[in-house]
């Protein structure tokens, strides 16, 4: 019961990851777009065209960076784990896995503090840069989560360095 809400919840975040990364880049294209017919048809104005690129630029990164953290496709030589013995390969999974997980804590405290000390409202939008700045914290967060479940499952011995196709099942 607990293992299929786990993985529903592991395969709705990954449809939300692929869809907000999508979405991100898709709006990046089109504002990019138009500064290009701005540069050419100068009556276009395009306001607070800068804070929606940093803000969706900020978000796509993030948020890809954890998408590819759920897969395992990150800090991953599929070569070292073919030339180990079970025994070490075991090893240097939880090895990297601790140290993937480290930084995700990492990413979640000093994101979360930089977000808060932030204070800074953008000039065309009047938003609180927080909201750009919370991409940090909120994925950072759901990658220690998942470098969490990882690091157990290697501990475990039921995990190679080989990409899967969700942390948390």
């Amino acid at each position: 019961m607990i293992g299929r809400t786990l993985e529903r919840l592991d395969l709705g975040l990954a449809f939300a990851c692929r869809w907000i990364v999508i979405g991100c880049f898709l709006g990046l294209f089109v504002l990019l777009s138009l500064g290009i017919v701005q540069r050419f048809v100068p009556q276009v104005k395009l306001s607070g065209y800068d804070e929606l690129v940093e803000l969706l630029f900020g978000w796509m990164t993030f948020v890809g960076a954890l998408a590819l953290w759920r897969e395992g496709a990150l800090y991953r030589v599929a070569m070292i784990d073919r030339l180990l013995s079970p025994r070490l390969r075991t090893a240097v999974a939880a090895l990297i896995h601790l140290t993937m997980l480290a930084v995700a804590l990492t990413f979640t405290i000093k994101g979360q503090e930089f977000m808060a000390m932030s204070g800074e409202t953008t000039p065309f939008l009047q938003l609180d840069k927080a909201w750009w700045y919370a991409a940090i914290p909120v994925c950072g967060s759901l990658m220690a989560v998942y470098s969490a479940a990882a690091l157990w499952r290697a501990l475990r011995g039921q995990a190679s360095l080989e990409a899967s196709s969700g942390a948390l099942s």
